[in-house]
């Protein structure tokens, strides 16, 4: 063996690249030089206890009609609890859902793991994953003690004591996820105090969230008043959403990564100091019920520094309410974020009728950013669009390295964009590296420079273009004015309908490359690749 694969931090390098857990093994098996480095990666990432269960002396595997599982017998003797801290010691990432129809005692179902009672009283905290880094812990909404009648009070305990004895300031990441009742048992205020390096917080989820099992309101402001004290925090995932949590996290000082699961309506937001809040926010991503929640949080304070916003909401089923909704939240938007680089709305619809909209006035707010790299907008709106309102609204965008324009739902929308306009994206922006546009593609411009008489209009970024449901002709002058326009192209994506298999056969491609279409009459995707 060559020398170098002596070397244990070589072969961590080289095993860290290995995602077979299958590999891994094999490897742990092949010498003694291979064992530890393989064996440490094999048990860095765990998703369930069975794993170091499997290795006690009480445990045993018990069959049942939709599979087994282990029990143990017995308390866990001293030589049991030296082999949990060996093994747990190796892991970095713990991820455990606890879920139901697992027997708690004989004849009982629908709770949580026997196990629990044995492994919450450890000789020492250090006893169980001292080294832990990240942890994930999500309790199924069905153990909610509403819904099961099976399930024990002291059962809840076992398994809120369990996630205290996994918390520590080793934490870097932490999920926690469980039904409103088992917060009666969690000190969740005390979470700050115990985990003061995490740089990454997910509360709640959106399983819970949908089911009526929230966080409830006394738990989540307990906790809302010491969130703040993370001052290490980076990124926040909130699936419950209160002024008082915003507040709070509006003091991080470190924060910079934002995702909010906003309800119906918030109401008005409480008063905010003027200055020092959201100081390092730079991502906003919003999903929300409705859009009145979204203007007001973009009515409560300014997200000056943010520079990447993902907004999905959900709009009026007035048609004309809905577009100035639309409006009216990419106005506040613009007004509240001066920097922004990166944008993507995605607004639903919810109606029978498929409404027209321009849509020009939902982006016109954002025409004096001249950085943006990303546009997005993806609606339920057939949105008519014309090459010389478009031509006016990209040249504002020269840096635009993407730029999507869906239709969210509607197969065959009317279409008003011809070539001519894309010709003009293209131009106008010359980072373009993705888009998706509807537009006439039957049809080629009279000239193959229709914007500049001095130089032919080539964009070398473009390797993807998305067309929805585009008509094109089957013609070679439409194949080869695509083929200059964007020599580089490699994907278009197409919807299913009576356009694909005229896309599908046109021979878009660079002169000196062959190429080929990979797919069928069903594809989303057609790739063209050169020399296959």
């Amino acid at each position: 063996m060559h020398p170098c694969l002596c070397v244990d931090e070589i072969l961590r390098l080289v095993f860290r690249c290995i995602e077979d857990r299958s590999t891994l093994c094999a490897l742990a098996r092949t010498c003694r030089a291979f064992h530890n480095p393989a064996t440490d990666l094999i048990w860095e990432t765990l998703t369930a206890m069975e794993p170091i269960l499997q290795h006690l002396s009480p445990a045993r595997l018990v069959p049942k009609a939709t599979g087994s599982y282990i029990k143990l017998s017995h308390s866990l003797s001293d030589d049991d609890w030296n082999i949990v801290r060996r093994l747990s010691s190796c892991v970095r990432r713990f991820h455990i859902v606890l879920e139901q129809h697992v027997p708690l005692h004989g004849a009982i179902t629908n709770a949580v793991p026997q196990w629990f009672c044995f492994l919450t009283s450890p000789p020492d905290p250090s006893f169980l994953f001292p080294n832990l880094r990240s942890l994930s812990y999500r309790v199924d909404r069905y153990l909610d003690k509403r819904g099961t009648e099976n399930i024990h009070a002291e059962t809840s305990e076992a398994v809120i004591l369990f996630f205290h004895l996994l918390l520590g300031p080793h934490l870097s990441a932490l999920r926690f996820e469980m039904p409103g009742t088992f917060y009666s048992h969690l000190d969740i205020s005390s979470i700050p105090v115990l985990c003061p390096n995490i740089h990454t917080l997910n509360i709640g989820g959106r399983n819970l969230n949908w089911g009526g099992f929230q966080i409830p309101d006394e738990a989540l402001y307990q906790f809302s008043r010491v969130v703040s004290e993370l001052s290490h925090l980076e990124t926040v995932r909130s699936y419950e959403t209160s002024w008082e949590l915003l507040s709070s996290l509006a003091q991080a000082k470190r924060l910079r990564r934002l995702l909010l699961l906003l309800p119906n309506r918030l109401g008005p937001g409480p008063d905010l100091p003027s200055h020092n809040i959201f100081l390092q926010l730079r991502t906003l991503y919003i999903r929300a019920d409705s859009h009145t929640s979204c203007t007001d949080l973009f009515r409560w304070t300014s997200f000056n520094e943010v520079n990447e916003i993902y907004v999905e909401c959900s709009l009026p089923v007035n048609s004309v309410h809905s577009l100035q909704a639309l409006v009216d939240m990419s106005s506040l938007i613009s007004l509240q974020c001066k920097h922004l680089e990166f944008l993507w709305i995605f607004s639903l619809y919810h109606d029978f009728d498929t409404p027209t909209a321009w849509p020009r006035p939902m982006l016109e707010p954002y025409q004096s950013f001249y950085q943006l790299r990303v546009v997005a907008l993806q609606t339920s709106f057939s949105l008519a669009l014309a090459d010389n309102d478009f031509e006016d609204m990209v040249k504002a965008w020269p840096h635009l390295e993407v730029f999507h324009l869906f239709h969210d739902g509607i197969m065959s929308p009317p279409v008003h964009l011809t070539l001519r306009g894309v010709t003009a994206l293209l131009h106008h922006c010359p980072k373009l590296k993705h888009f998706t546009l509807m537009f006439d593609a039957t049809h080629v411009p009279e000239r193959v420079t229709p914007l500049s008489r001095s130089t032919v209009v080539r964009n070398t970024a473009v390797k993807y273009m998305g067309v929805y449901t585009s008509p094109v002709s089957e013609s070679s002058d439409v194949a080869a004015y695509l083929s200059i326009l964007m020599p580089y192209l490699r994907v278009i994506g197409v919807e299913t309908g009576r356009w694909v298999w005229a896309w599908l056969v046109l021979d878009v491609y660079p002169a000196s490359t062959e190429a080929c279409f990979e797919g069928g009459h069903n594809t989303d995707e057609i790739i063209l690749s050169p020399n296959c």
